[in-house]
């Protein structure tokens, strides 16, 4: 996946990358780390309609860290959409 520039760009693949987490949470219903995840892109587009300029939970987000574990094996693709989702959220938020 490319590198995401700005925050509507950030905002619109949030959208597309729950999708794709929540298809999976649905075939693995015991996968509550999948919940997280979901949790986690949630909060990060929540404060890109507030139109925050940080997060004030930034240290807790892990979801690329719960992509490389519980992601990549059944999505390549979706894992590293998430990556790349927490790479812009850290420099567009500055976290």
């Amino acid at each position: 996946m490319s590198d995401i520039l700005t925050r509507d760009e950030l905002r619109s693949r949030i959208a597309r990358a729950s999708a794709g987490v929540a298809e999976l949470a649905r075939r693995e219903p015991a996968n509550t780390w999948l919940g997280s995840i979901l949790h986690q892109l949630a909060y990060v587009g929540g404060a890109l309609d507030a139109g925050r300029d940080r997060l004030d939970r930034a240290a807790e987000l892990n979801f690329g860290l719960l992509a490389s574990h519980y992601v990549d094996d059944v999505d390549p693709a979706l894992a590293a959409e998430l990556h790349a989702i927490s790479a812009a959220t850290r420099r567009l938020f500055a976290a």
